[in-house]
């Protein structure tokens, strides 16, 4: 038997204009210091070529963020809900949530998971064609402003130290504690 330990609405807590501001100060922060760390130890000149080639990869940055978060929850399969974030809005942006309660350090690894491969994947491409670097700086920036959200709940799981489960709604999630009082005692 599992009980709430705690619930969180990072949506209200945050609200959606103050997350959509971190998110685009933490694109640029990440940018800005990820290319003058690859500038300083590149000496390649950048190109230019290949620019649709970026975009698409700009375009397809997104879901493969989403992917890599269903990847890492695989053996859930069955309990993963997808809802769109602004119905009325031509924006594609989804949220993927499990209607299961899971480990709280599964969940930390599922959160952190696009976050790490797509940094690891980009750092490499750019080392591999460093032409490229200032194009994969760019990506990893962006992928790292879509896990703001991610890390926000990562904040809130690690300062919250009850709770070694943690289920997901449309609104947010609920830290839950396992019952160590059975439910009913029984004399004689």
């Amino acid at each position: 038997m599992l009980n709430c330990s705690r619930s969180i609405d990072i949506h209200s807590r945050f609200g959606i204009p103050r997350i959509a501001f971190i998110s685009v100060v933490t694109v640029i922060i990440t940018f800005l210091i990820s290319f003058e760390v690859f500038r300083y130890y590149s000496n390649v000149p950048f190109t230019d070529k290949n620019f649709l080639i970026f975009i698409v990869l700009i375009l397809c940055l997104y879901p493969l963020h989403k992917l890599i978060h269903v990847l890492t929850v695989l053996p859930y399969l069955r309990h993963i809900k997808i809802y769109k974030l602004m119905p009325k809005s031509w924006v594609p942006i989804y949220n993927i949530f499990l209607d299961k309660p899971v480990r709280k350090y599964y969940f930390c690894i599922c959160l952190i998971a696009p976050l790490v491969t797509i940094s690891t994947i980009c750092i490499l491409i750019a080392s591999a064609y460093p032409h490229y670097g200032h194009y994969f700086m760019f990506l990893m920036a962006l992928n790292a402003g879509f896990s703001v959200m991610d890390l926000l709940y990562l904040k809130v799981i690690f300062f919250y130290k009850r709770g070694q489960f943690v289920e997901e709604h449309m609104n947010g999630f609920v830290l839950l504690e396992k019952n160590c009082k059975p439910d009913h005692i029984s004399i004689g």
